[in-house]
Protein backbone atom coordinates (compact mmCIF):
# COMPACT_ATOMS: atom_id res chain seq x y z
CA UNK A 1 0.00 0.00 0.00
CA UNK A 2 1.16 3.67 -1.34
CA UNK A 3 1.85 5.70 1.95
CA UNK A 4 1.24 9.53 1.48
CA UNK A 5 3.72 11.27 3.91
CA UNK A 6 5.33 14.22 4.34
CA UNK A 7 8.74 15.97 6.18
CA UNK A 8 6.75 16.28 9.63
CA UNK A 9 5.75 12.60 9.90
CA UNK A 10 2.01 13.13 9.27
CA UNK A 11 -0.02 11.44 6.38
CA UNK A 12 -2.78 13.46 4.15
CA UNK A 13 -5.83 11.39 5.80
CA UNK A 14 -9.83 11.75 5.75
CA UNK A 15 -10.42 11.52 9.75
CA UNK A 16 -13.61 10.98 11.22
CA UNK A 17 -14.20 12.04 15.07
CA UNK A 18 -17.26 10.59 16.97
CA UNK A 19 -18.55 11.00 20.17
CA UNK A 20 -21.98 9.77 22.11
CA UNK A 21 -24.12 12.94 23.07
CA UNK A 22 -24.99 12.65 26.79
CA UNK A 23 -23.16 10.31 27.49
CA UNK A 24 -22.61 11.82 30.86
CA UNK A 25 -26.60 11.65 31.45
CA UNK A 26 -26.23 7.99 29.92
CA UNK A 27 -24.29 6.82 32.99
CA UNK A 28 -26.51 8.44 35.51
CA UNK A 29 -29.48 6.66 33.79
CA UNK A 30 -27.49 3.35 34.18
CA UNK A 31 -26.12 3.88 37.31
CA UNK A 32 -29.98 4.20 38.59
CA UNK A 33 -32.36 2.88 36.15
CA UNK A 34 -36.29 3.36 35.57
CA UNK A 35 -38.05 0.72 37.73
CA UNK A 36 -39.60 -0.34 33.70
CA UNK A 37 -35.75 -1.45 32.91
CA UNK A 38 -36.67 -3.12 29.53
CA UNK A 39 -37.21 0.85 28.60
CA UNK A 40 -34.65 2.53 30.53
CA UNK A 41 -31.09 3.11 29.88
CA UNK A 42 -29.25 0.34 31.73
CA UNK A 43 -25.98 -0.54 32.57
CA UNK A 44 -26.47 -3.56 30.14
CA UNK A 45 -27.71 -1.02 27.81
CA UNK A 46 -25.12 1.24 27.51
CA UNK A 47 -22.66 -1.79 27.41
CA UNK A 48 -24.14 -3.21 24.71
CA UNK A 49 -23.92 0.16 23.13
CA UNK A 50 -20.19 0.87 23.87
CA UNK A 51 -19.57 -3.40 22.33
CA UNK A 52 -21.32 -2.09 19.22
CA UNK A 53 -19.37 1.08 18.88
CA UNK A 54 -16.41 -1.31 19.09
CA UNK A 55 -17.47 -4.07 16.90
CA UNK A 56 -18.19 -1.61 14.56
CA UNK A 57 -15.30 0.10 14.56
CA UNK A 58 -12.24 -2.27 15.15
CA UNK A 59 -12.13 -4.52 11.79
CA UNK A 60 -9.87 -5.09 9.32
CA UNK A 61 -11.06 -3.55 6.23
CA UNK A 62 -8.90 -4.83 2.83
CA UNK A 63 -9.42 -4.03 -0.66
CA UNK A 64 -9.16 -6.00 -4.12
CA UNK A 65 -6.21 -4.52 -6.53
CA UNK A 66 -5.65 -6.02 -10.15
CA UNK A 67 -7.03 -9.21 -8.05
CA UNK A 68 -4.49 -8.82 -4.99
CA UNK A 69 -5.82 -8.47 -1.68
CA UNK A 70 -4.17 -5.74 0.29
CA UNK A 71 -4.86 -4.01 3.75
CA UNK A 72 -6.63 -1.15 3.83
CA UNK A 73 -5.11 2.12 5.23
CA UNK A 74 -8.12 1.81 7.75
CA UNK A 75 -7.16 2.88 11.33
CA UNK A 76 -9.13 3.22 14.17
CA UNK A 77 -8.82 3.68 18.35
CA UNK A 78 -11.85 4.14 20.41
CA UNK A 79 -11.57 5.60 24.03
CA UNK A 80 -14.72 6.06 26.34
CA UNK A 81 -17.68 7.06 24.57
CA UNK A 82 -15.22 8.66 21.51
CA UNK A 83 -14.24 7.03 18.20
CA UNK A 84 -11.46 8.11 15.55
CA UNK A 85 -11.27 6.71 12.28
CA UNK A 86 -9.26 7.82 9.59
CA UNK A 87 -8.42 6.82 5.54
CA UNK A 88 -5.43 7.79 3.42
CA UNK A 89 -7.03 10.19 0.97
CA UNK A 90 -5.34 8.40 -1.90
CA UNK A 91 -6.79 5.32 -1.20
CA UNK A 92 -8.07 3.74 -4.05
CA UNK A 93 -9.05 7.25 -5.24
CA UNK A 94 -10.74 8.44 -2.53
CA UNK A 95 -12.75 5.41 -1.50
CA UNK A 96 -11.68 6.34 2.15
CA UNK A 97 -14.28 9.00 1.96
CA UNK A 98 -17.18 6.34 0.89
CA UNK A 99 -15.92 3.85 3.39
CA UNK A 100 -16.22 6.75 6.60
CA UNK A 101 -19.49 7.43 5.60
CA UNK A 102 -20.52 4.00 5.58
CA UNK A 103 -18.70 3.97 8.72
CA UNK A 104 -20.77 6.28 10.18
CA UNK A 105 -24.29 5.75 8.83
CA UNK A 106 -24.00 1.58 9.77
CA UNK A 107 -23.17 3.01 13.60
CA UNK A 108 -25.89 5.38 13.79
CA UNK A 109 -28.29 2.86 12.59
CA UNK A 110 -27.49 0.35 15.11
CA UNK A 111 -27.15 2.58 18.26
CA UNK A 112 -30.76 4.11 17.36
CA UNK A 113 -31.84 0.68 18.06
CA UNK A 114 -29.97 1.15 21.59
CA UNK A 115 -31.35 4.43 22.64
CA UNK A 116 -27.97 5.89 21.50
CA UNK A 117 -27.55 9.56 19.69
CA UNK A 118 -24.45 10.36 18.03
CA UNK A 119 -22.22 13.57 17.25
CA UNK A 120 -19.41 13.86 15.47
CA UNK A 121 -17.42 15.59 12.12
CA UNK A 122 -15.44 14.71 8.99
CA UNK A 123 -12.30 16.31 8.36
CA UNK A 124 -9.54 15.83 5.94
CA UNK A 125 -5.53 16.91 6.10
CA UNK A 126 -2.70 16.16 8.31
CA UNK A 127 -3.00 13.12 10.59
CA UNK A 128 -1.03 10.69 12.34
CA UNK A 129 -2.60 7.67 13.42
CA UNK A 130 -1.00 4.11 14.11
CA UNK A 131 -2.15 1.29 16.69
CA UNK A 132 -1.51 3.66 19.59
CA UNK A 133 -1.61 7.25 18.68
CA UNK A 134 -3.49 9.44 16.93
CA UNK A 135 -2.87 13.39 16.74
CA UNK A 136 -2.79 16.02 13.92
CA UNK A 137 -4.68 18.88 12.57
CA UNK A 138 -6.85 16.82 11.01
CA UNK A 139 -8.28 15.61 14.45
CA UNK A 140 -7.87 19.33 15.68
CA UNK A 141 -10.25 20.70 13.40
CA UNK A 142 -13.13 17.40 13.54
CA UNK A 143 -13.06 17.33 17.14
CA UNK A 144 -13.63 22.14 17.29
CA UNK A 145 -16.06 21.15 14.60
CA UNK A 146 -17.99 18.15 16.50
CA UNK A 147 -18.76 20.74 19.05
CA UNK A 148 -20.06 23.08 16.29
CA UNK A 149 -22.84 20.55 15.16
CA UNK A 150 -25.12 21.38 17.49
CA UNK A 151 -27.34 18.54 16.97
CA UNK A 152 -27.24 14.62 17.04
CA UNK A 153 -25.58 14.39 13.69
CA UNK A 154 -22.32 13.46 12.33
CA UNK A 155 -21.34 16.67 10.06
CA UNK A 156 -18.91 17.40 7.22
CA UNK A 157 -18.42 19.72 4.30
CA UNK A 158 -19.73 19.54 0.67
CA UNK A 159 -15.98 20.00 -0.75
CA UNK A 160 -14.73 16.79 0.58
CA UNK A 161 -17.86 14.96 -1.24
CA UNK A 162 -16.53 16.96 -4.19
CA UNK A 163 -13.47 16.05 -3.87
CA UNK A 164 -14.07 12.20 -4.17
CA UNK A 165 -16.86 12.69 -7.07
CA UNK A 166 -19.72 12.21 -4.72
CA UNK A 167 -23.04 13.81 -5.68
CA UNK A 168 -24.44 16.58 -3.22
CA UNK A 169 -27.75 14.90 -2.28
CA UNK A 170 -30.47 17.20 -1.21
CA UNK A 171 -34.03 16.70 0.71
CA UNK A 172 -36.01 17.43 -2.62
CA UNK A 173 -34.70 14.02 -3.77
CA UNK A 174 -35.56 12.42 -0.93
CA UNK A 175 -39.03 12.73 -1.40
CA UNK A 176 -38.54 11.19 -5.07
CA UNK A 177 -37.81 7.38 -5.55
CA UNK A 178 -33.98 6.58 -4.82
CA UNK A 179 -31.55 4.10 -4.26
CA UNK A 180 -29.34 3.77 -1.78
CA UNK A 181 -26.27 4.65 -2.30
CA UNK A 182 -23.15 6.30 -1.11
CA UNK A 183 -24.21 10.06 -2.12
CA UNK A 184 -27.54 9.45 -0.91
CA UNK A 185 -26.13 9.07 2.70
CA UNK A 186 -25.16 12.35 3.14
CA UNK A 187 -28.55 15.26 3.00
CA UNK A 188 -27.26 19.06 2.84
CA UNK A 189 -28.79 20.70 6.15
CA UNK A 190 -29.99 24.01 6.64
CA UNK A 191 -26.75 25.63 7.36
CA UNK A 192 -25.23 24.90 4.23
CA UNK A 193 -23.01 21.68 6.13
CA UNK A 194 -23.92 17.85 5.14
CA UNK A 195 -24.84 15.61 7.82
CA UNK A 196 -24.83 11.72 7.26
CA UNK A 197 -28.76 10.89 7.56
CA UNK A 198 -30.37 8.06 9.84
CA UNK A 199 -34.00 9.60 9.61
CA UNK A 200 -34.40 8.99 5.13
CA UNK A 201 -33.56 4.96 5.92
CA UNK A 202 -33.95 3.02 2.87
CA UNK A 203 -34.84 -0.78 2.81
CA UNK A 204 -31.62 -2.10 1.67
CA UNK A 205 -30.26 -0.75 5.00
CA UNK A 206 -32.03 -3.70 6.68
CA UNK A 207 -31.90 -6.01 4.06
CA UNK A 208 -35.04 -5.47 2.96
CA UNK A 209 -36.21 -7.05 6.80
CA UNK A 210 -39.55 -4.91 6.77
CA UNK A 211 -39.77 -5.73 10.97
CA UNK A 212 -36.98 -4.32 11.03
CA UNK A 213 -36.88 -0.62 9.62
CA UNK A 214 -40.54 0.03 11.07
CA UNK A 215 -39.15 -1.25 14.24
CA UNK A 216 -36.06 1.17 13.74
CA UNK A 217 -38.28 4.38 13.31
CA UNK A 218 -40.65 3.20 16.15
CA UNK A 219 -37.12 3.55 18.43
CA UNK A 220 -35.90 6.68 16.51
CA UNK A 221 -39.64 8.33 17.62
CA UNK A 222 -39.57 6.91 20.76
CA UNK A 223 -36.61 8.28 21.58
CA UNK A 224 -37.10 11.84 19.93
CA UNK A 225 -40.02 11.53 22.62
CA UNK A 226 -38.58 11.21 25.55
CA UNK A 227 -36.60 15.07 24.88
CA UNK A 228 -39.89 16.50 24.40
CA UNK A 229 -39.93 16.96 28.60
CA UNK A 230 -36.06 18.28 29.11
CA UNK A 231 -35.69 21.59 30.62
CA UNK A 232 -32.17 22.13 29.38
CA UNK A 233 -32.10 24.92 26.54
CA UNK A 234 -29.46 22.90 24.46
CA UNK A 235 -31.41 19.81 24.63
CA UNK A 236 -34.58 21.31 23.73
CA UNK A 237 -32.69 22.71 20.50
CA UNK A 238 -31.64 19.36 19.64
CA UNK A 239 -35.23 18.15 20.19
CA UNK A 240 -36.40 20.45 17.79
CA UNK A 241 -34.13 19.67 14.84
CA UNK A 242 -34.43 15.65 15.65
CA UNK A 243 -38.62 16.38 15.41
CA UNK A 244 -38.28 18.22 12.50
CA UNK A 245 -36.02 16.11 10.21
CA UNK A 246 -38.35 12.90 11.88
CA UNK A 247 -41.78 14.21 10.41
CA UNK A 248 -40.34 15.79 7.31
CA UNK A 249 -39.40 11.71 6.77
CA UNK A 250 -42.78 10.20 8.18
CA UNK A 251 -44.95 13.07 5.91
CA UNK A 252 -42.78 11.42 2.98
CA UNK A 253 -43.80 8.24 3.75
CA UNK A 254 -47.42 8.85 4.41
CA UNK A 255 -47.39 10.91 1.32
CA UNK A 256 -47.97 7.62 -0.85
CA UNK A 257 -50.33 5.79 2.15
CA UNK A 258 -47.20 3.93 3.42
CA UNK A 259 -47.34 1.64 0.53
CA UNK A 260 -43.80 2.49 -0.83
CA UNK A 261 -40.45 3.54 0.80
CA UNK A 262 -37.84 4.71 -1.77
CA UNK A 263 -38.22 2.55 -5.06
CA UNK A 264 -39.64 -0.73 -2.95
CA UNK A 265 -43.43 -1.46 -2.20
CA UNK A 266 -43.81 -1.98 1.20
CA UNK A 267 -45.76 -5.61 1.85
CA UNK A 268 -49.16 -5.28 2.24
CA UNK A 269 -49.61 -7.04 5.14
CA UNK A 270 -46.84 -4.16 6.96
CA UNK A 271 -48.91 -1.13 5.54
CA UNK A 272 -50.89 -0.97 8.56
CA UNK A 273 -48.13 -1.07 10.89
CA UNK A 274 -46.04 1.35 8.90
CA UNK A 275 -49.56 3.95 8.80
CA UNK A 276 -49.34 3.73 13.03
CA UNK A 277 -45.95 5.75 12.98
CA UNK A 278 -47.31 9.64 13.11
CA UNK A 279 -45.44 12.64 12.79
CA UNK A 280 -45.27 15.07 16.02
Amino acid sequence: MREMSNQKGYEERYCLFLDILGFQSLIDKSVHPKADEAKGMTFTRLKGALNAISDGVDYREVNVISGKIEESSRRATQFSDSVVVSYLKDEMGGNGMNSIIHDVHRLQLDLVTRGVFLRGAITSGLLHHDENLVFGPALNEAVALEKLANYPRVILDGQLLDEVGLKRFSNQEIGKEWSRTTDSMAIEDFDGLFYVDYFNVHPDDFNKNWYELRDYLENLRTMIKELANKKDPSIKVKHSWLRYKFNVMIKILRKNGCKKICNHQVPDEEVLYFSAIKPF
